[in-house]
């Protein structure tokens, strides 16, 4: 059997839930906070805000003066590499974040954002907490320490996955394995992307992304209508990505 291209079992999202301590009550929606023990995730959402996500919003930059993590309870953040244009950052995304996980969750460690940008791609919510509040936190509970770092390996390993893809596959196979992992992130939501985000995300002029829309759609693999994108038959997607489920 093959290796598969990306964990798409990386840390599924849970089921909608809630925590009550004392006054607050906590949504647990974020599949990372929903592994924590209750102790750890009340210590962590006492620190957290909750915030919208926007489609277009840049979150962290490598030449932010503070920095933040997110941990999105609906939505989707891209995690991007590139330069600046003259209206948004033109390179490549490298990851996507969804309510399986967080973004920006290196700084919890003590590291900065490198070469990255957080884009939003699909608007939401999240909860937000302050790096330094969240480096205090980890360096006081050894149990949030280690689920955040077996996070963040799953998540650098996806990255190296992603970044490999312009050099060994076309057009077609990457819009079918960014197509899938979108839906995947913003599950339950319906998937709302337009041909340019996409293309912005993948690097690629945005014709190119429509000619192979245009194709899937033929193929009744997917529909699409006003930014509406539903996936009509995931198992063709999933061979067409090469994805071993």
């Amino acid at each position: 059997m093959k290796k598969p291209l990306i964990s798409l079992h990386l840390m599924q999202s849970l089921p909608p839930a809630s925590i009550e301590i004392g006054t607050p009550v906590y949504d647990l929606s974020n599949g990372l906070i929903a592994q924590l023990d209750a102790t750890d995730q009340a210590l962590l959402l006492r620190r957290a805000k909750k915030v919208v996500l926007n489609v277009g919003d840049v979150l962290s930059s490598s030449d932010a003066s503070t920095s933040h993590i997110y941990f999105p309870l609906s939505g989707a953040i891209a995690l991007f590499v590139g330069k600046q244009g003259k209206a948004t950052p033109v390179g490549l995304a490298v990851g996507l974040v969804g309510a399986e996980g967080a973004a920006g969750l290196q700084a919890a460690l003590g590291f900065g954002a490198g070469n990255l940008k957080m884009l939003v791609q699909s608007a939401g919510q999240a909860y937000v907490v302050d790096a330094a509040a969240a480096q205090r936190l980890v360096n006081r509970r050894r149990t949030i320490l280690l689920q955040f770092a077996r996070y963040l390996w799953t998540v650098f390993d996806n990255m190296a996955v992603l970044a490999s893809r312009p050099y060994t596959q076309d057009i077609k196979i990457r819009l079918a394995h960014w197509l899938l992992l979108s839906a995947q992130r913003c599950a339950p939501a319906p998937l709302m992307l337009t041909h340019a985000q996409i293309a912005h995300m993948l690097g690629v002029r945005r014709a190119s992304i429509s000619i192979a829309a245009r194709e899937m759609k033929l193929k009744r693999y997917i529909s699409y209508s006003r930014g509406h994108i539903a996936l009509l038959n995931v198992p063709a997607l999933q061979a067409l990505a090469k994805i071993v489920v």
